[in-house]
């Protein structure tokens, strides 16, 4: 998960899908902590506050300054934002 607005930093997990299967990637911030999943299992937490209320960028599938090697590799498909909580 890239940076919101670039006051977070990202988001990094060392989890690697490789079976060639659609997987479902969710990430949450509850304004105290934020947590990346795969699946139903958690894959990445951090106690970093995201931003409320930012008028800002939330870049998915690329870093900050869209450098080389920052890139998703794979494909993203039916991106979906909720401002509550959903069940999977």
């Amino acid at each position: 998960m890239a940076a919101v607005d670039g006051k977070s930093g990202p988001l990094c997990s060392e989890a690697v899908i490789t079976d060639g299967a659609w997987h479902r990637v969710g990430f949450t911030s509850h304004g105290s902590h934020r947590i990346l999943c795969v699946g139903d299992q958690e894959v990445a937490r951090d106690a970093e506050p995201a931003p409320q209320g930012t008028a800002g960028r939330l870049l998915i599938g690329t870093g900050r300054t869209f450098s080389p090697g920052t890139y998703w590799t794979g494909l993203i498909d039916d991106v979906r934002i909720y401002n509550r909580a959903v069940k999977p």
